[in-house]
């Protein structure tokens, strides 16, 4: 779907990224902190193409090579997209 996509859920939430972050949101404030600039807009757009999707099942992270649902975190994938997006645009 998107390369910055790829990155972000196989860099930020491989199998392992519990032992690096004790939340979702700090593995994105990290990739907001860390990447280029030009990164933090490509993966806010392509976060944003996701919220154009009529349904976004809670395995929608996983076929993007994440290894997270947000349920994990009491929330809805929509509800979860919208608050990366707002750390990649304060950070």
């Amino acid at each position: 779907m998107s390369e910055v996509l790829d990155y972000f859920f196989d860099a930020y939430f491989h199998q392992d990224w519990r032992d690096d972050y004790g939340s979702s949101f700090e593995a994105a404030e990290d990739f907001a902190k860390t990447e280029p600039a030009e990164a933090k807009t490509h993966l806010t757009s392509a976060l944003s193409g996701l919220l154009e999707r009529e349904k976004l099942p809670q395995d929608t992270l996983n076929g993007l090579g994440g290894n997270f649902k947000p349920e994990s975190e009491n929330m809805e994938v929509r509800e979860w997209v919208i608050k990366v997006i707002e750390i990649l645009s304060t950070s």
